[in-house]
C-alpha cells in the first residue's frame, strides 16, 4: 500500500466517527444565567477603569505610546482609538479626534497589513463620511495583496497614479458578473479588462487553476505581487476584519472573500483545528499538533463567510445533509480551549493570551452563542480579564501589564510582554463589550445556536480544556499577534 493511499485511509478513518455523531441526537444547552448585579458592576468598573488608562496614556501627538519599537505607529494608535469607541467614548472626544487626526496621514504612507486593517476597523467605526476615500484606499491595498493561497502576509503593495480607480472598477464589473449574472469567476474573467500590471493578483485569478502552495519570492516583488514571506492566519484574521467593513464603503470583496473561504475549506486540519501558517499538505495536517486556538477562532470566520455568503465548498464537499461539518469541527476543537467559570471576580486566576480571548469573543458573537457547547465563554473570559486586571498603587491602574504579584500567586501572563499595556487593554475592552465588527454576517448564517450546540455535543462531549500551558510550537511556527 502506498504512503499516500495509507495517508488518505487514516483520514477518513479520523473522519468517520464524526459523521456517524452527527446522526446521533444530543440535547442543546440552555441559555447561560445572566451575569449578577454584583458580576456586571464588577465588570463596568473594568470597563471603565480600561477606557479611563488609555484616555491618560494618549501622548500629545494622538497616538499611543508603541510596543514594537516605532513599526507599528498607526496599528497601535487605531486600535485603542478602535476600542475606546466601542467602549462608549463619543467620536467627538479630543482623545478620538486626536488619534483621527494622527492616523489619516500616515496611513497613507504604509503598507503594513495590521495597520492597513485596524485604520479601516477604526475609521469606519469613527462614522466620518470625509474618511470613506481613505477606507476604499486600504481595502484596496488589502485585496491587492491578497496572495495566491487565499490569505495575507505582512505586506501589502501601494498604487500608482490611476491605479485604485482601475482596480476598483474591475472589482466592481467582476462581482457584477459573479453575483447579479451568477457567472463563475472563469466566466467572469473572460475579457474582463484589467490593466496589464493587475493581472497577477490573487482576486483575478481562477481559484481551480492555482496549486494552492505557499510561493515565497525572495528576490525583488513583482509589481502587484509584493510576496514577502508565507501567509498567515493572524495578519489574515485582520484583514478579513476590515474587508467586511469596507463593505459598507461601496467596496466589492466577492471575488477576495471566495479566495479567503477556499483557504480555510483547504487547511482545516481533520481534528477541526487550523495552525497559524498555511498547508494543504495532508499528513502534516494529520501530524502536526492541534492549531492554536485563537487560529482556530480565524478559520471559523473564514467558514462563517461562505456560509453567510452561500457560496459553494470548493475543496471537498461535506457529506450529504452535512453541510455545516467543518464549522461544527472548527467549534468542537475551540470548545476543548475553553475553561469553566470559578464562580468569583475576586481572587487572581491564570491569565490567558488576551488575542485569544479576543479571537474567542467574536465567535461567539458572530455565531450568537451564548455558550458554547456548555461552556459559558464570556463569563470564563470575563473573570480572567478582570481578575488581572492591574488595580491602584504601587502598579499603574486600569491596564493589563505584566504584575509580579500574580507570578507570587500563581498566576502568571501568558506570552508575557508580547503584546504591552496598551494593546492588551484594547483587546480586554473588545473582549468585555461584546465588540462584533461582523453584526451584519450573523443573521445570514443558516442554523442557529441550538443546532450548533447540538452538534458540537455529538462530537466532544465531555471533552477537558486544552493544557496550552504544555503545548509546544510546530516547527513551522511563529509568534501570532
Amino acid at each position: 500500500m502506498s504512503s499516500l493511499w495509507c495517508v488518505c485511509v487514516r483520514y477518513a478513518l479520523y473522519l468517520l466517527p464524526v459523521v456517524v455523531l452527527l446522526g446521533i441526537a444530543a440535547p442543546g444547552r440552555a441559555d447561560p444565567k445572566p451575569l449578577s448585579k454584583e458580576e456586571q458592576t464588577k465588570v463596568d468598573k473594568a470597563i471603565d477603569k480600561a477606557v479611563a488608562y488609555l484616555k491618560r496614556k494618549q501622548t500629545k501627538e494622538g497616538n499611543w505610546p508603541t510596543h514594537w519599537k516605532q513599526k507599528y505607529l498607526v496599528g497601535e494608535c487605531a486600535l485603542p482609538a478602535y476600542a475606546l469607541l466601542e467602549g462608549g467614548v463619543s467620536a467627538d472626544d479630543p482623545v478620538i479626534q486626536k488619534a483621527a487626526a494622527f492616523v489619516r496621514p500616515k496611513v497613507l504612507k504604509t503598507d503594513e497589513t495590521y495597520e492597513l486593517s485596524l485604520a479601516v476597523l477604526f475609521l469606519d467605526r469613527l462614522g466620518e463620511a470625509k474618511d470613506k476615500k481613505l477606507i476604499q484606499t486600504c481595502a484596496l491595498r488589502l485585496i491587492a495583496g491578497q496572495h495566491y493561497t487565499g490569505g495575507w502576509s505582512y505586506r501589502c503593495p501601494k498604487f500608482k497614479e490611476g491605479q485604485e480607480v482601475a482596480l476598483l472598477k474591475a472589482l466592481e464589473e467582476l462581482t457584477k458578473r459573479m453575483k447579479e449574472e451568477g457567472k463563475s469567476t472563469k466566466e467572469a474573467l473572460r475579457e474582463l479588462e484589467i490593466l496589464r500590471g493587475m493581472k497577477a493578483l490573487a482576486v483575478f485569478k481562477d481559484m481551480e487553476k492555482l496549486n494552492w502552495q505557499e510561493e515565497t519570492n525572495k528576490k525583488k516583488p513583482r509589481e502587484f505581487l509584493p510576496i514577502v514571506g508565507a501567509t498567515d492566519n493572524s495578519n489574515t484574521q485582520f484583514a478579513i476584519l476590515a474587508l467586511w467593513t469596507a463593505q459598507h464603503h461601496d467596496i466589492p470583496t466577492e471575488p477576495s472573500f471566495r479566495g479567503l473561504v477556499a483557504r480555510f475549506e483547504k487547511s482545516q486540519f481533520p481534528n477541526g483545528d487550523w495552525n497559524y501558517l498555511y498547508s494543504t499538505s495532508l499528513r502534516e495536517n494529520l501530524e502536526a499538533r492541534r492549531g492554536r486556538p485563537s487560529m482556530i477562532c480565524v478559520g471559523l470566520i473564514g467558514l462563517a463567510i461562505g456560509q453567510g455568503l452561500k457560496y459553494p465548498p470548493s475543496h471537498v464537499p461535506p457529506p450529504p445533509g452535512k453541510e455545516n461539518l467543518r464549522i461544527l469541527m472548527g467549534l468542537a476543537a475551540l470548545y476543548s480551549t475553553i475553561g469553566v467559570p470559578t464562580g468569583q471576580m475576586d481572587k487572581p486566576i491564570p491569565m490567558q493570551d488576551i488575542y485569544y480571548l479576543w479571537s474567542l469573543e467574536r465567535v461567539g458573537m458572530l455565531f450568537n452563542l451564548p455558550t458554547l457547547g456548555d461552556k459559558e465563554w464570556y463569563r470564563w473570559g470575563a473573570e480572567i480579564i478582570i481578575t488581572n486586571q492591574l488595580g491602584t498603587g504601587e502598579f499603574s491602574a486600569g491596564d493589563w501589564s505584566e504584575n509580579p504579584r500574580f507570578a507570587a500567586t500563581g498566576a502568571g501572563q501568558t506570552s508575557p510582554g508580547f503584546y504591552g499595556p496598551i494593546l492588551k487593554t484594547a483587546f480586554a475592552l473588545l473582549f468585555l463589550k461584546h465588540s462584533h465588527p461582523m453584526k451584519d454576517l450573523t443573521p445570514k448564517l443558516p442554523f442557529t445556536a441550538k443546532e450548533l450546540n447540538q452538534g458540537i455535543a455529538r462530537l466532544r462531549p465531555g471533552d477537558a480544556p486544552l493544557d496550552r500551558s504544555t503545548s509546544t510550537p510546530s516547527r513551522n511556527a511563529k509568534p501570532e499577534r
